[in-house]
């Protein structure tokens, strides 16, 4: 009895020791330094190299695991957390079954906590966020925020002012940390004074959204604008009032106030110097190489038919060329409703008056001979425009992040002009009225520590409005009939669009997963008739073309960290189409792969190579039933083929950042071809263009890229050095030949600015463009040369003389553009004083050659004459 007691007990105990082995609790808390919870902190728990288990933190910062099997007495746990560097501890668990283990993380920091520039004092590196102090980039000419950013190494600001940062651009551009200008950005950066700025921040792995920013790293990039402390919590602005010779005019009226609840601007602008107002408010376009995006937007635009401002443009980058009246007054706002939601509106309202006036001749290459006509144009536009934007934003304490904007756009357009074609006078009247409806509705939530739910829903309205008369009949010979008569044309073009976009995203230690399901329609209409005077329309030059396409798609995402370096993202969409064109239906089904390889932050650089395939139908104005006039001598047509096209594109991109030395790369190399495409068909005569788009073979196009910029310690100086280039082969058919365009274009610039401490700096530049093309055995070729040298002299605390050379060299054709400014900013005072001279050479005139595979097209463009501007600036 004895003995079976004893082995009673002894079975207890083994079976007592085994359980607890295989059942232990394991929890506690992950916070910060300052004792502060870190939500959705990761967990894992190792038996050697083998996982046992993972979790992560609620967001009270604390986590529960619990295993049921071990082979040892002691395990491993590692935390990681976004922003933090990452911990691990040994842990006991021999006889426990509940064990409570805390870990307080520190600051991850990928270079220094601060790493200060000696050459420069004024550049700070923490994290993810490079801090530039402005005014150890300011040589005192600055007007603008876009004259700063472009001192700033390794942010790039192009000719029409969007701004990149080594290579990729920006997807905000906020200041004090709020967004007030969503992509209208330049409306701040072009109206905005340079004065007001302390620092401006580059913040890389930028993600707006808070629920995304807690569950996964980003790959996009921003800039945060700091004020000077003075213009916190106080109305701020400045009155800057302009004017010269021969009615040149520049002003500018802004007011601000930036508080903790409120931040508001109000920026006026009106000049006659070339700058239009609405090149200001035209969208910006991002790159996004995220899984998925909460901050897509699908924005579409209805067809315009009819364009006669196709005069071609100047190589001129700060608008010699343009002659303008112009005004510009923008009103935003962003506000805390409440902790959890802000507000954010901007209207805008944009008038141009522009005079444009060239000669052109043009020359076609084609047998059996030359086709050549003379046009001596000039062009008069009044432009309005009338927007508003409305967003809010709603972050719910049980993680959830709402966003809702919808933007009214207003844009009605008169084009007025008159034309002396091979010596006959032609009148031209375009009147445009168009209007765009935006709706989006963006949901994110959380719905577990490793899950996400996105939802996307939008609405867009559209419609353009043309109505278009020559005088005279210039196709009195073509269409038979009289001289005298007025040609009229209208076209109406409706598009309207909505959609649902739904993802459910998961994510373990290495890999995420994803599954998006979408349903969208696009309506979209071409309606036009042509007449002569007000006789019956003809059936040949109208169209009535419906055109709807419904959509319903799923796709796929798996994203696996392959190692702590190396990462591999893929997605496989599968979408079925239904196209209705004029009661013709046909269906679709499109299989879209992609593939990217890439590498995390290594000391080396990051880099990467993508795969992806893409099926396209044809837009609504490729398959129109009949002719569509489009200017004075061009016809266009669509086909009645509809079929589906399919493009392959491969890439690979390097850079390199180390913003210690201010040593950046930035490099990508793109390659896409098409097996088939819609190409135009011309059939071209003295007199009028005929195209009709077909089916034709596709083409190629291959695009590099290449930027290094470098901070000269030795010479107090920043160099930037690029490399563009262009192969492209397309088939082209003119008047029944068949051809194939081979192109090659070039683009080589090296550019400079140096911070002496010296009263004396520079900023300079030297461009060259070379073009190469080929078509039916005739090859040419272009030359294009750019050098300009600014020189800034700091006369005293008070005076600063800046002068500005510009050459071009187009064609052996050189001109030589000299601009200089004097100002005076007298101590303690707000009154500011500006004295500015430009085109002292002079010119009047402009002529650019260019030579393509089988036209060669010379214009004389009218330049803006020599003027003097004074201007007064108030600040307050």
């Amino acid at each position: 009895m004895c003995l079976k007691k004893l082995t009673f007990l002894t079975i207890f105990l083994i079976c007592h020791n085994l359980y607890s082995q295989q059942n232990i609790k394991i929890i506690g808390y992950i916070k910060d330094v300052n004792y502060n919870e870190l939500p959705n902190s990761n967990i894992i728990v190792y038996d050697f190299d083998k996982i046992l288990s993972y979790t992560y933190t609620d967001k009270f910062g604390f986590y529960e695991i619990n295993l049921n099997k071990a082979t040892r007495n002691s395990l491993k746990i590692v935390v990681k957390s976004l922003g933090f560097q990452q911990q691990e501890k040994i842990i006991s668990i021999y006889d426990k079954s509940t064990l409570a283990v805390d870990f307080i993380l520190e600051e991850k920091v990928e270079q220094l906590n601060e790493v200060v520039l000696e050459a420069w004092e004024k550049i700070k590196v923490k994290s993810d966020t490079i801090t530039y102090k402005s005014s150890a980039f300011k040589d005192g000419s600055e007007r603008v925020v876009e004259d700063l950013l472009k001192n700033i190494p390794g942010i790039e600001v192009s000719s029409d002012g969007n701004i990149k940062v080594n290579g990729k651009a920006i997807d905000k551009l906020l200041i004090e940390g709020d967004d007030l200008f969503n992509d209208k950005y330049k409306l701040l950066t072009k109206n905005l004074d340079a004065n007001n700025i302390e620092e401006i921040e580059v913040l890389n792995n930028f993600e707006d959204n808070p629920v995304l920013k807690s569950f996964q790293e980003s790959e996009k990039v921003a800039l945060n604008l700091k004020l000077k402390e003075d213009k916190k919590n106080v109305w701020f602005g400045n009155l800057d009032l302009g004017y010269g010779i021969d009615n040149r005019y520049n002003s500018t009226a802004n007011i601000g106030l930036l508080k903790k609840k409120i931040k508001f601007f109000n920026l006026t602008n009106t000049n006659s110097i070339g700058r239009t107002a609405i090149s200001q408010v035209k969208n910006t376009g991002t790159l996004n190489f995220n899984g998925f995006d909460t901050n897509k937007k699908i924005e579409k635009t209805s067809n315009e038919l009819v364009n006669i401002d196709n005069l071609s443009s100047s190589n001129f980058s700060n608008n010699e060329d343009i002659f303008n009246n112009s005004f510009l007054n923008s009103l935003s706002f962003v506000t805390s409703l409440s902790k959890q939601t802000k507000l954010r509106s901007l209207t805008y309202f944009t008038y141009d008056e522009i005079d444009k006036q060239n000669n052109n001749l043009t020359e076609y290459f084609i047998e059996p001979e030359t086709i050549a006509f003379n046009e001596q144009n000039e062009i008069d536009i009044k432009d309005l425009s009338f927007a508003t934007e409305l967003e809010l934003k709603h972050y719910s304490k049980n993680k959830t992040y709402l966003t809702y904007d919808f933007t009214f756009e207003n844009n009605p357009t008169q084009t007025r002009g008159n034309l002396i074609f091979n010596g006959d006078n032609i009148s031209q009247v375009q009147d445009d009225k168009k209007y765009n409806f935006f709706n989006h509705l963006n949901i994110t939530k959380k719905i577990a520590d490793n899950t996400l739910l996105l939802a996307y829903g939008y609405l867009g309205i559209n419609n353009t409005e043309q109505d278009y008369t020559i005088q005279p009949n210039i196709f009195n010979d073509v269409f038979s009939n009289d001289e005298g008569l007025t040609i009229n044309q209208n076209s109406n073009t409706p598009l309207n669009y909505y959609g649902l976009i739904s993802e459910i995203v998961s994510k373990n230690i290495k890999s995420e997963y994803g599954l998006e399901f979408s349903a969208t329609i696009d309506r979209d209409k071409i309606e036009n008739n042509l007449r002569f005077d007000n006789q019956t329309p003809i059936d040949t030059l109208s169209n009535n073309t419906e055109y709807k396409n419904s959509k319903l798609s799923i796709t796929g995402k798996y994203n696996y960290d392959i190692s702590r370096l190396f990462k591999i993202s893929t997605s496989l969409r599968i979408s079925q189409n239904y196209l209705n064109v004029n009661e013709t239906k046909k269906d679709f089904l499109f299989v879209n792969p992609k593939i990217r390889f890439h590498t995390k932050k290594t000391k080396i650089g990051n880099f990467g190579i993508s795969y992806s395939y893409q099926n396209n139908l044809p837009q609504v104005r490729y398959i129109t039933e009949d002719f569509i006039l489009t200017n004075y001598r061009t016809f266009n047509r669509g086909t009645e083929e509809i079929q589906q096209i399919n493009n392959h594109s491969f890439g690979f991109f390097y850079t390199f950042n180390n913003y210690k030395k201010q040593f950046l790369i930035n490099s990508f190399l793109l390659h896409s071809f098409a097996d088939k495409s819609y190409g135009l068909n011309s059939q071209i005569t003295e007199l009028t263009n005929f195209n009709q788009y077909q089916i034709i073979d596709g083409g190629k196009l291959t695009n590099y890229n290449l930027s290094i910029t470098r901070y000269l310690k030795t010479f107090s100086s920043t160099l930037k050095i690029s490399a563009q280039q262009s192969w492209s082969n397309n088939p082209i058919i003119i008047n029944n030949y068949i051809g194939e365009v081979l192109n090659y274009s070039a683009n080589y610039r090296i550019q400079g600015t140096t911070y002496f401490k010296l009263p004396l700096n520079f900023k300079f530049g030297f461009q060259y463009n070379y073009s190469k093309g080929e078509f039916d055995n005739q090859i040419s070729t272009n030359d294009y040369l750019e050098g300009n040298l600014d020189t800034t002299l700091k006369l005293s605390e008070q005076w600063l003389f800046k002068i500005e050379n510009n050459f071009y060299s187009i064609n052996n054709n050189d001109y030589w553009f000299t601009n200089a400014n004097l100002n005076y900013n007298p101590e303690k005072s707000r009154f500011s004083y500006r004295l500015t001279a430009n085109n002292l050479s002079n010119i009047s005139k402009f002529r650019n050659v260019f030579i393509s595979e089988f036209q060669r097209n010379e214009t004389n463009f009218r330049i803006l004459p020599r003027y003097i501007l004074l201007n007064i600036k108030y600040r307050f």
